[in-house]
């Protein structure tokens, strides 16, 4: 919604709840607790923006069909809470505005720029939050672009009257770029005038239009500068091994054929398939650099993940990349392939009569286009895009998925794949359908050729690649991982070569495996390899509750309210909490940047499968807990010791089995999940493994399946 200044600031003094109301239609967003958000802060915004000089100025407020307050960036879940549109000098300037109340009383500088301390645990500094706003436009948003505006912003603490903490050291110099207010008198009458009057002088109706109806577009001086890093040899994050190199050059070969081939209208897929370890998500970065490089691509070129975790974590590989916060605009959520259907729209319908469910989802995208006039997303959007963990793709239309939480994604839309390759000229899928882990991660092979096909796109051997036979983690050693397979098979032990295994009798082995008698023993084995590598942490499997998930300052706990708290007899309590993610930001634990707890101790945390899949560590310290055991002849899940939030439709119809006294498909998934789940931890490590089992009898059972090795 686009209004003036003076409209805006009328109209809050003049009628707030029919503003308040007027934004619940537009954004869809209806709740008590939204209205009450507004009904607090608007007043606020519109006493900041009452000087008279800005009477004629624009503000975007979200605009048609956005779920928010917030002016949704394109392209991006990013939101802004205003916008502030005009010319300056010499420049039509978007004045990015956001909006914190927020008690800061207690606050304190943060060890680095970009980190402040608030209420007992490191958040992200507003500024740096403007910041990205601010280079997210200057590098995708087209009006932005060719227009050749300026971009700034600034934070407004609408409750606060000093915020002295967040401007001093090391914060100064991103306060100076992207300044903060208060609400004090001097701020709102003075300090934040002055500050508008610098970079707008007038109004600019037809700047402010445009800007309402941009869309995602990607500098390409910007874009080629990250590709550079990636392609740079000493780029550590993303350096291409022997085995690597050979899928890459055998994928660019492929795709580099489909692209000179391509013509107007058509569509592609590849589809790349490998097993844990063999490159992909290195793979797929190294493919964005280079297809952004070629001149068979003129478009956009995106990744696109399929986790919160995921995103987190490239997002933060790319901006260190590009040495710029903006960098990480290249990352694409599946999520936002969705064309525009939310629930809220599902449920419009349908209390206009109309059928809306699962299985109508293509009806349901033709009415939606109907009922909005076009798609959010116009079709070959992107020229190519990039789905690494393709696996773990949301298809709510597969076998079994009904009732599986949604996970940010409208389910009546139907499959992720579908619209990603609807709304891509090349769709590349890498993934390894043997770690699709979560209930909602439905995604095969098969359902990716079944809607290529569909797009007339259909996967011949030149469409797919496979990695397999491929190895950098775990020593560069398949025989290691088919030694794992084969033991969370449950094959005979004489059939296990162990002859990876490093040992004082095998010294040349690629890779070392240790079984440890407490957690204590596994902790310390893993402090002596720290002295020559901080890529360690802690793993387990979810056979302990999140208890500290909502906690804000979980390291400051007791032990007795950790996660983990274990204690053996003769030993001290040993605890960690799990992962910490405050909002849902994974790259605390993942790439434990300066500033963090991770930081300081890589080991003070403990890692579960869905954060640690995809990436890899020098050495993993695995707690291999009661939810998988070995009994006898065969692996047992004990659900009582399963706590994974991500399978509540499995865990609830293995729980249904057991009380009906079988042993049925439900147990049998579950089964599969959890097994996955171990793969997950046992492949993730290059160099080394170290293992506590919680369960004498599991660390018998893999004792002896050690002892095995066919070389003594």
């Amino acid at each position: 919604m686009l209004l003036d200044v003076g409209k805006f600031c009328s109209w809050v003094e003049g009628d707030l709840n029919g503003l308040v109301e007027e934004l619940q239609e537009v954004t869809g967003r209806s709740s008590d607790w939204e209205a009450f958000a507004w009904e607090r802060s608007l007043p606020k915004l519109s006493q900041l923006l009452a000087s008279s000089q800005l009477e004629g100025f624009h503000l975007s407020l979200g605009h048609q069909g956005s779920v928010s307050l917030e002016y949704r960036l394109p392209s991006s879940a990013s939101w802004c809470d205003a916008v502030l549109l005009g010319h300056g000098a010499d420049f039509p300037v978007a004045l990015i505005l956001e909006l914190k109340e927020w008690d800061i009383s207690l606050d304190a500088a943060g060890p680095s720029e970009s980190l402040i301390r608030r209420k007992g645990r490191l958040e992200l500094h507003p500024s740096d939050q403007v910041r990205g706003y601010a280079e997210y436009c200057r590098n995708f948003h087209s009006t932005i672009l060719t227009e050749g505006a300026q971009v700034a912003g600034c934070t407004f603490f609408t409750t606060s009257g000093d915020a002295a903490v967040y401007c001093e050291p090391p914060h100064e110099e991103l306060v100076a770029q992207y300044p903060v207010f208060t609400a004090a008198p001097v701020d709102l009458e003075e300090a934040f005038p002055d500050y508008v009057n610098n970079l707008l002088e007038a109004p600019d109706v037809a700047f402010a239009e445009a800007f309402e109806r941009g869309r995602y577009v990607q500098n390409r001086a910007f874009v080629e500068q990250i590709a550079e890093k990636i392609k740079d040899p000493a780029s550590t994050q993303f350096v291409l091994l022997d085995e690597q190199r050979a899928g890459f050059e055998l994928a660019m070969d492929a795709i580099s054929g489909i692209l000179h081939d391509l013509d107007d209208g058509k569509k592609s897929v590849v589809l790349i398939e490998g097993p844990p370890g063999s490159g992909k998500s290195v793979l797929a970065a190294h493919l964005w650099a280079a297809l952004v490089q070629s001149h068979s691509v003129a478009g956009n070129v995106v990744l696109v993940t399929t986790s919160g975790c995921q995103r987190t974590n490239w997002e933060h590989l790319f901006e260190q990349s590009a040495r710029s916060s903006g960098g990480r605009g290249v990352v694409m959520p599946a999520n936002r392939f969705n064309p525009g259907l939310s629930p809220k729209w599902v449920n419009e319908q349908r209390e206009g009569g109309l059928v809306v469910d699962v299985a109508s989802w293509r009806e349901n995208i033709e009415l939606f286009a109907r009922v909005q006039g076009q798609r959010r997303l116009t079709e070959s959007r992107f020229d190519v895009s990039i789905v690494d963990e393709a696996h773990a793709l949301i298809d709510p239309t597969a076998p079994g998925a009904e009732g599986v939480p949604p996970s940010g994604w409208t389910m009546h839309a139907g499959p992720q794949a579908w619209h990603i390759i609807d709304q891509s000229r090349v769709s590349i899928f890498l993934l390894d359908s043997d770690q699709s882990y979560r209930d909602n991660e439905t995604t095969t092979t098969a359902s990716i050729e079944r809607w290529a096909a569909e797009f007339g796109a259909p996967l011949d051997d030149a469409h797919r690649i496979s990695l397999a036979g491929q190895q950098f983690r775990c020593g560069g050693s398949t025989e290691y991982v088919a030694w794992a397979e084969a033991l969370l098979r449950g094959d005979s032990p004489s059939e296990a070569d162990c002859a990876w295994r490093k040992q004082a009798s095998n010294p040349r082995a690629p890779f070392e495996f240790e079984i440890h008698s407490s957690p204590h023993e596994l902790e310390e084995a893993l402090r002596h390899r720290q002295a020559s590598t901080d890529r360690l942490r802690l793993v387990a499997a979810y056979g302990r509750p999140w208890v500290t998930k909502k906690c804000a300052n979980p390291h400051s706990l007791p032990a007795d309210e950790m996660d983990f708290n274990i204690t053996l007899p003769g030993e001290e309590p040993w605890a960690r909490i799990w992962n910490f993610a405050p909002d849902s930001d994974y790259t605390l634990f993942i790439q434990a940047p300066p500033g963090s707890v991770m930081h300081d101790d890589p080991l003070s945390e403990v890692g579960c499968p869905y954060v640690v899949r995809g990436f890899d560590y020098d050495y993993l310290g695995l707690l291999w807990l009661n939810d998988l055991v070995w009994r006898t002849d065969g692996w047992r899940c004990m659900s009582e010791h399963i706590f994974e939030s991500a399978w509540p439709r499995t865990k609830a119809a293995a729980k249904k089995e057991a009380r009906q006294g079988v042993v049925g498909p439900a147990h049998e998934q579950l089964m599969q999940r959890l097994m996955r789940g171990y793969r997950i931890l046992l492949t993730r490590a290059i160099k080394g493994l170290h293992v506590w089992f919680e369960d004498d009898e599991t660390r018998a059972h893999v004792e002896g399946y050690l002892k095995s090795q066919k070389s003594e």
